[in-house]
């Protein structure tokens, strides 16, 4: 037993409520932006912060809170009085969005990106929190605390024996955590071809500097000189520039389709399923693809 919880519970919990946390994902994205997409971090349908969030919630409001004589210690969490429904959610609204600041700032330092972004929204800490969407998990909080798993732990809810339950369990961990390696190595590489990409454009931009620089210069040179062999060996020397330039161009191509052509998995999903996403180091890189991919 952990904080009231068995480990089979808390097994169980973190999968059920990081698949939901994902559902109102998903909806949310397609009422806002009218686009059904995966919204997960991982492949699967799951984003495991809200599995972290819901748990900790219930372990607070099952062992803590009434530790502290704020909440009934018969109550298992639940509250009754509008006291302690308003202590209910101002702590599961400060324990949520603590978890959230955690998690965005691992994933920026782990993956040199913010993946979603507050910034835009008033009272916001650095983008990775804010206060209205503090108050919507506050809220969420007492939703799930008092309805959802009342219900799921009622005669009519789905109990499935543990000498059942756990095999299942393991075989849905063990593909969780073969999504979270798939997932990291994606990023990985999405981020080496990121890298990639910001400098072949700045190849470029030197090489289309150069060869504006050295086709100005030698039109000045050849009308005041006006000598056809010097000319020529310009114009050669501005088409091998032109060459590199081509062969720039055919790279960037190549590694611009790798990114966005997986639309399910991969590179592409993660960068339409975070629309906001700003990359630390080559987020111009990440405009750019974004532009392409609207198109």
């Amino acid at each position: 037993m952990i904080a009231g919880m068995t480990y089979y519970q808390i097994a169980a919990d973190f999968l059920l409520y990081a698949f939901l946390g994902w559902c109102v994902e998903v909806i949310y994205h397609a009422v806002r932006h009218g686009k059904i997409i995966n919204r997960g971090f991982l492949n699967g349908p799951v984003c495991p912060v809200y599995g972290f969030g819901v748990v900790g919630v219930f372990a607070f409001t099952k062992a803590v809170l009434p530790a502290m004589g704020v909440l009934s210690a018969g109550s298992g969490g639940s509250a009754g009085s509008w006291q302690e429904l308003l202590v209910l959610f101002v702590a599961g609204m400060i324990l949520t969005t603590l978890i959230e600041l955690i998690a965005g700032w691992l994933l920026d330092v782990c993956f040199h990106a913010r993946w979603w972004d507050y910034s835009r929204v008033p009272l916001n800490f650095h983008g990775y929190i804010c206060l209205p969407f503090s108050i919507i998990w506050g809220l969420a909080v007492v939703f799930v605390v008092q309805v959802v798993q009342p219900a799921m732990e009622s005669e009519k809810g789905i109990h499935i024996p543990e000498q059942y339950g756990w095999p299942i369990l393991a075989v849905l961990y063990a593909i969780f955590i073969a999504d979270c390696i798939v997932t990291v190595m994606t990023v990985a590489g999405l981020n080496r071809r990121l890298a990639e990409l910001d400098h072949i454009s700045q190849q470029m931009r030197i090489v289309s500097d150069g060869l504006s620089q050295k086709l100005g210069s030698d039109s000045i040179t050849a009308q005041q000189k006006i000598s056809e062999q010097r000319v020529q060996a310009h114009l050669a020397g501005a088409e091998l520039q032109e060459r590199a330039q081509e062969k720039l161009r055919i790279r960037r191509e190549e590694l611009e389709a790798q990114i966005v052509s997986h639309k399910v998995f991969g590179s592409g999903r993660l960068l339409r399923a975070f629309p906001t996403m700003k990359h630390e180091e080559h987020d111009g890189v990440v405009r750019s693809l974004r532009e392409k991919m609207r198109k």
